[in-house]
């Protein structure tokens, strides 16, 4: 008997805990759909939010860079160009571009969302089932600023006079030594005013990079008309087909080595060959043919052009068709 009893307790107990072991597994399966609905549909938002920015950011650089030029620089030109910025960066093709808002030399845009539908909100999947809302708006803003290049470092370390710049497209030669070509009435074909005239490599180069840090309103120093002869080939790298910007003088004075250029401007120079000593050209009769012998410089035309290029710090507006973007926010 009492073994009988001893089953029926041990069967009942073991009845038991197979019922709170199912009670249990139910309730851990509700809390980890919950986690797997927030997991899913968070995932959703961050996605679309990284979306959105894309697209604001985008928006927000491409207007800078019209405003740098000149075109679309007001609220109702811009919103296009916004509205087709937040569109091309969302993975549906669709987003709202909010009207663009500018102040001084700064434009700020907001991307939210939208979908195909051309509703103004994300839906969510798993959200309503734990009793939240079922479809979420996310928004991105940025905004960016453009001037013109105040102070950067010059790719090619050569500095030209004003009166050689030329924005209607002819194609020109920039010698070094204004040794031909040069569109400067101070200056004759045989650079005997030179140096420091014309154009003259800038700096020291003392840290070997070829390259030199300019800033509009300094004064420069130049060793002369020459390139450094292991830079030659090192800068003609970086500089085929290649658009440059290029520092500008107003001021030069001191002899040779002790020549220095007061740097007022820096403008855009698209290069299409170039010479220098020691054997190192591309195309190098386009040069030549400007200075009807041998001379050192590059070939091309003067370009309007914006720059992206974080190292340069932004100033006033450039009258030589040159403006740098920065992205803010």
């Amino acid at each position: 008997m009492i073994d009988h009893i001893e089953s029926f307790l041990a069967a009942n107990r073991a009845d038991n805990e197979r019922g709170a072991v199912a009670v249990l597994t139910a309730l851990s399966m509700v809390v980890l759909l919950g986690f797997v609905a927030l997991a899913v549909d968070v995932g959703l938002l961050y996605a679309e939010r990284a979306e959105l920015q894309s697209g604001a950011d985008a928006a927000a650089l491409a207007i800078a860079g019209d405003c740098g030029q000149g075109v679309n620089c007001t609220p109702a030109l811009a919103a296009p160009v916004a509205q087709a910025m937040a569109d091309q960066n969302a993975g549906d093709g669709k987003a709202a571009a909010s009207l663009p808002v500018f102040s001084d030399n700064t434009v700020r845009t907001t991307v939210t969302t939208r979908d195909r539908s051309g509703a103004g909100s994300l839906a969510l999947n798993f959200a309503p089932l734990l009793g939240g809302n079922d479809r979420a708006t996310v928004s991105a803003t940025a905004s960016a600023a453009w001037g013109a290049p105040l102070s950067g470092v010059a790719i090619w370390p050569v500095a030209f006079a004003e009166c050689e710049f030329d924005l209607s497209g002819q194609p020109q030669a920039l010698t070094l030594g204004a040794k031909g070509g040069t569109l400067c009435p101070t200056y004759d074909a045989n650079g005997d005013l030179n140096p420091p005239g014309g154009f003259a490599w800038i700096g020291s180069d003392k840290d070997g990079s070829c390259s030199q840090e300019v800033g509009v309103g300094s004064q420069i120093q130049s060793t002369g008309t020459s390139l450094p002869q292991d830079c030659n080939a090192a800068l003609a790298a970086e500089l085929k087909n290649r658009t440059i910007l290029i520092p500008i003088y107003d001021s030069k004075g001191g002899q040779g080595s002790g020549g220095w250029y007061g740097i007022s401007g820096w403008a855009a120079f698209h290069v299409e060959g170039y010479t220098f000593t020691g054997n190192v050209s591309w195309e190098p009769q386009k040069v030549t043919q400007f200075c009807g012998g041998s001379c050192d410089g590059i070939y091309g035309r003067f370009v309007r052009f914006t720059s992206f290029d974080e190292g340069f710090t932004i100033g006033p507006p450039s009258s030589f068709g040159v403006s740098v973007v920065d992205l803010r926010e």
